[in-house]
């Protein structure tokens, strides 16, 4: 197993990014660049009866408007959707055909119609009040639990045997809860710069994966997606909504190609609430049938999941493979059913977003046996200790057929409780009461089944000035992938961190790769990362054996040379990199691609308390305690950053955030800042991180991946807390003001 420092090393992305030196596709400017805005449908679901560009096209500057029978001369496509899939009966798949632009029928307002060109950001805005269109409108459906259009039934499990244990059970308990449509406001809005020339096109845009961007983005152009090159510099925020592709990503190209100029088209705020894929989305109830000691025998789902007007690219794997992957949970569940049924509503489509579909089944499930826990007079911890996954039983398989390979689950468990001083609650609850409020707190257990894409593919490479140059198919969004990785290799080759470069997101240097996602960037690139470099140093070891006149095995590797055993005769990396000649010079490099195993086990305890004004219903976070275990960590700094992050937005899908449409006219009334509440500084607790980390032998790095798990171990753990306080367990996210005081008072 490899070995590192584990310190905790400031990032080297922040020297470029914290001095304004970033690189972000609003940085970019191409020679007689063009700008475009999109024409988007002011209505939720209509037929579009008329549009008429000629006055919008005259205004000065406007260079071109594209609708959809522009883009048929061109030969584009519809959007591919990659994760759609039959029903569980073989059911074919149901889907409304998604057209760059919209032809006949709108179906969400946002909806894209007409796409301007000119040659000013400025122009490009102003003929969009020029365009007519009237519409004969539809009725619209914004909530799943109404619609009535279903895409795909997802069912898995075996349903007799479930429902023979709740026929034989002692008690039975059931909740209903919602994880509501959220927004996921990246910091960067969405951009793209699109070039056509000498018969290929170039897209800059933010991605998570350039080659998934360019299969998808040639598919709609009808391209070979040799054709295409994607290039994705530094991104401000992604969370999964910039890994699928979007209209514009495609109609940049298309213009570009019909008016031989760059085209550059950028999301303004409102559109980024319109038009960016939602997270989220979805209507359960979830039942256990439990024996006459308090054991579950059986679990039962029932799930609606929100896919919004269109099959997103991966949006139906998360509603329903995604969902499904980790409702065994912590616990020792012998059988389980579950039945998802995905819908379209007239909304913007939802995707994948920081979890893809574990946030809302370890929500659903935690305040499921939150509830038991309750009812059977066995309380939270002696509930969920009668029931979790012994660690004798690693590798354990759960009833839906995943793997856990290792996890301490019920230690975890006692450190959370203890970290929080579980047993000292009593005296601050009464201290609360004292001034009137009512105090609260709660417990929320958690795990992540990761892994992305397996198709990985690294290299590492030997230059002539002796430094590293570090290839890989992942992608940042703010990660700190750069430290990371450099952080690995300066260990593994014993080198300084600056000595290695570390190059991501461009089509034409990296052959291939699978992207970020999943939580799987360290366990994935960076096995492969380490792998690769492996090669390179059996090709310097040939080359230094050469050189110093000796046989290979008598060589051996430190600090950044070979050194002849027994001898003080050495070679350094720098001086092997000065001496080849230029056509050997991407001899000594190393490829590796992933064949490994990619699935790990992160999981870990939250412990919240919270006060609440029973006279305003106003939540307060007091205390958050969070033990996680990671596996191992490369830079805790970076690993905390990324609990941290993912924290503040389970708190704000928690208590602030929710997505409103009209339900009458679809219209979206949370399209922004001023009506849509994210999670401020202030609104934050200080977190008590702690680590409980045990390396798994799934891959050499012993790591189980990070980035997610706060987003899906956070919500419960702030609601359970909530209802503790309020005596109620029937209250759902966002537990805003309004909604906790209706509860405290009938």
């Amino acid at each position: 197993m490899s070995e590192w420092s584990g310190k905790p090393i400031p990032r080297l992305e922040d020297t470029r990014l914290l001095t304004g030196k970033g690189r972000f596709v609003e940085d970019l400017r191409l020679p007689d660049m063009l700008h475009a805005a999109v024409f988007r449908s002011p209505v939720a679901h209509g037929r579009i009866t008329e549009l008429d560009v000629t006055d919008a096209a005259e205004i000065p500057g406007v260079v071109g408007i594209l609708t959809a029978a522009d883009l048929d001369r061109l030969g584009c496509k519809p959007m591919p959707c990659k994760s759609a899939h039959p029903g569980s009966d073989g059911t074919p798949f149901q889907s409304p055909v998604r057209e760059l632009l919209a032809r006949d029928t709108v179906r969400f307002v946002g909806d894209p119609i007409a796409f301007i060109v000119a040659k000013t950001e400025d122009a490009a805005r102003d003929a969009l009040d020029a365009i007519m269109a009237d519409f004969d409108e539809l009725p619209a459906v914004t909530d799943p639990t109404q619609s009535t259009d279903t895409a795909v039934v997802w069912e898995e499990g075996d349903a007799d045997t479930v429902a023979a244990a709740f026929a034989a059970a002692a008690r039975t308990v059931e909740i209903r809860q919602r994880s509501d449509r959220v927004s996921v406001a990246p910091i960067e809005t969405r951009s793209a710069l699109g070039q056509y020339q000498d018969g290929g096109y170039t897209l800059f845009t933010q991605t998570q994966g350039v080659h998934f961007m360019r299969d998808m983005v040639a598919a709609t152009l009808g391209a070979d997606p040799a054709s295409v090159r994607v290039v994705t510099g530094d991104v401000g925020g992604s969370f999964g909504i910039k890994l699928m592709n979007y209209p514009e990503q495609s109609l940049v190209l298309a213009a570009s190609k019909i008016y031989g100029r760059p085209v550059r088209w950028v999301s303004s705020r409102s559109e980024s609430f319109l038009s960016d894929a939602y997270g989220r989305g979805q209507a359960s109830t979830a039942a256990v049938a439990l024996d006459a000691n308090g054991r579950i025998t059986a679990l039962k789902v029932t799930s609606t999941g929100d896919m919004g007007a269109y099959a997103s690219a991966l949006g139906v794997g998360v509603l329903t493979k995604g969902f499904t992957k980790t409702l065994g949970h912590v616990y020792d569940i012998p059988a389980l059913h579950v039945t998802v049924s995905a819908v379209y509503t007239n909304a913007a489509p939802t995707d994948a977003y920081r979890g893809a579909g574990k946030p809302e089944a370890q929500y659903l499930v935690e305040r499921l046996i939150e509830k038991a826990g309750r009812e059977t007079g066995l309380g939270p911890l002696e509930f969920r200790r009668r029931n979790l996954v012994p660690e004798a039983k690693m590798p354990y398989r759960a009833a839906n057929g995943f793997i856990y390979d290792s996890a301490r689950f019920e230690a975890v468990m006692d450190a959370g409780a203890d970290a929080a001083d579980w047993q000292g609650f009593d005296a601050r609850k009464s201290a609360s009461a004292n001034r009137g409020l009512k105090r609260g707190i709660g417990i929320g257990l958690y795990l992540h089944l990761t892994g992305g894409s397996a198709s990985e593919r690294s290299e590492v490479l030997l230059q002539p000035d002796g430094s590293i140059l570090v290839l890989t198919g992942v992608q940042a969004s703010g990660q700190g992938h750069e430290t990371a990785f450099a952080q690995l290799l300066a260990d593994k080759l014993e080198i300084p961190m600056d000595r290695i470069r570390v190059v991501e997101g461009d089509t034409a240097q990296i052959k291939t790769g699978g992207g970020t996602g999943g939580s799987s960037s360290l366990p994935i690139a960076g096995v492969t990362i380490l792998k690769a470099a492996d090669v390179m140093l059996d090709n310097a070891r040939a080359l230094a054996a050469e050189r110093l006149e000796t046989a290979e095995v008598d060589l051996e590797y430190g600090a950044g040379g070979f050194t002849v055993v027994g001898t003080d005769r050495r070679v350094t990396l720098a001086e092997i990199a000065a001496d080849l000649p230029e056509e050997r010079e991407n001899l000594c490099g190393g490829t590796a691609e992933s064949d490994h195993e990619i699935q790990t086990v992160p999981h870990g305890a939250y412990v919240v308390e919270v006060e609440v004004d029973p006279e305003t219903g106003f939540v307060r976070l007091d205390r958050f305690t969070a033990v996680d275990d990671l596996g191992r960590r490369v830079n805790p700094m970076i690993a905390e950053g990324q609990i941290h992050g993912g924290l503040a937005q389970a708190i704000g899908q928690a208590l602030y955030e929710r997505t409103v449409f009209d339900p009458e006219t679809g219209q979206l009334l949370s399209g922004s800042f001023m009506d849509y509440q994210l999670p401020r500084a202030g609104d934050l607790p200080n977190f008590a991180l702690h680590s409980a980390d045990t390396p798994t032998d799934i891959n050499i790095l012993g790591m189980k991946g990070a980035g997610e798990i706060a987003s899906i171990g956070g919500p419960a753990a702030v609601v359970n807390a909530v209802a503790d306080a309020i005596g109620r367990q029937d209250i759902d996210m966002p537990l805003t003001p309004e909604r906790v005081w209706t509860c405290l008072n009938g």
